[in-house]
């Protein structure tokens, strides 16, 4: 891709995720996180990768959504319920940012092990 690849990502990102709910801007950084900084999770997290794989044409094949978003409404269950068994408690997530996304659209692949790496990893 271009040099103007993060001018068309942030441009792709800021019409999917909209406007924040008290106005403004949203702050976009290679280094934003998706469920963290900007509460994208569950199908909402799973639509905004297809709808950016779709739009960028990337293969997105064994995309670990697990890894990334984690299930709408169930975090609160999930807490209360790893307090009392270890075999409940969810594994951490490994934060997904826009800058890996980005890389990923330049490769024009998702390949984990290699773009987590790309970003200082967490493999």
């Amino acid at each position: 891709m271009s040099d103007d690849t993060w001018v068309k990502f942030e441009a792709f990102a800021r019409e999917e995720l909209g406007r924040p709910l008290f106005g403004g801007r949203l702050e976009l950084k290679p280094e934003t996180r998706l469920e963290q900084d900007l509460g994208v999770t569950g199908q909402d997290g799973a639509e905004f990768i297809e709808n950016w794989a779709k739009e960028f044409h990337v293969d997105v094949g064994g995309f670990p959504f697990r890894r990334y978003f984690s299930p709408e409404g169930q975090a609160l269950l999930s807490s209360f319920l790893g307090l009392f068994s270890k075999r409940l408690r969810r594994v951490p997530l490994v934060p997904l940012t826009l800058g890996m996304l980005l890389e990923a659209t330049r490769r024009g692949r998702w390949d984990t092990a290699e773009i987590e790496a790309a970003a200082g990893g967490h493999t």
